[in-house]
């Protein structure tokens, strides 16, 4: 019988460790099994752990004292979390929240760091990784503070609806209240109301049930950020660089 590979195989970051390090990695960790909107980190806590999407989904955002939420990204497996705040040593500074369900390695930041010490490798794409989101953030601050509101929403539709589809199909869905969008985009329900009720004039979008149905994706995007980064993000074996000697390579 074939061992069992570790979990952690799977994912681009650690994929050049070898199979004895990312065990005992493992095994230092914690699995956690996540239903849809439970919390997995809480802004401000400490960041004791960093976190590797096993399976499923979820948000990264921000959220005010009143409960407003501002949406920083979307991750799928096999996606890295929480370890610039773990790394940097300070709290964290988003909440994770589970998408649909969930599951996730709960990593100690001490057992992660030493893998990264002894594999290079890994402690690159890592750093690929980190720089990948951080410039996706980047630009969501940016749109944030200078794109009118019109844009940032049919930006944030184009990546959920992009993301969340399933493959094959031929409607593009937006399974969210007026309100969980305005939320996403860090505006309100009657701004984003005014640009739903004249996208369906317009033929671009149509409300079946309870979601929305791009109809005209071409001209959203006429709507949109040309240059947007796609707030969803999943980390690919072709996104990552993979050994030092490759990055170094590439990043020089």
């Amino acid at each position: 019988m074939r061992p069992v590979p570790p979990l952690l195989a799977r994912n681009p970051i650690f994929a050049h460790a070898p199979a004895a390090a990312l065990t005992r990695l493992e095994q230092a960790s914690t699995i956690r099994t996540c239903k849809p909107r439970e919390r997995i980190i809480v802004e401000g806590q400490p960041a004791r752990h960093i976190y590797a999407l096993l399976d499923g989904a979820v948000r990264m955002f921000h959220q005010s004292e009143k409960g407003d939420a501002a949406a920083v990204m979307l991750l799928r497996a096999p996606a890295v979390f929480g370890e610039a705040e773990a790394l940097a040593g300070v709290p964290y500074q988003e909440h994770a929240a589970a998408i649909v369900d969930s599951e996730v390695l709960e990593m100690p930041v001490g057992e992660v760091v030493r893998l990264l010490q002894s594999e290079p490798s890994c402690a690159v794409d890592m750093l690929v990784d980190v720089a990948s989101r951080l410039a996706i953030a980047a630009y969501g601050g940016r749109s944030l503070a200078f794109n009118p509101l019109t844009v940032r929403l049919a930006n944030y539709l184009l990546d959920y609806a992009g993301w969340t589809t399933p493959p094959g199909s031929s409607d593009l869905r937006v399974d969210l209240t007026q309100e969980e969008m305005a939320a996403a985009i860090g505006g309100t329900r009657r701004s984003v109301a005014k640009d739903m009720v004249a996208w369906q004039r317009e033929g671009v979008i149509e409300r079946r049930g309870r979601c929305y149905v791009i109809r005209d994706v071409e001209a959203l995007r006429r709507y949109s950020d040309a240059g947007r980064l796609e707030l969803a993000y999943t980390p690919r074996a072709s996104a990552v660089v993979g050994p030092a000697s490759q990055a170094a390579e590439r990043l020089a």
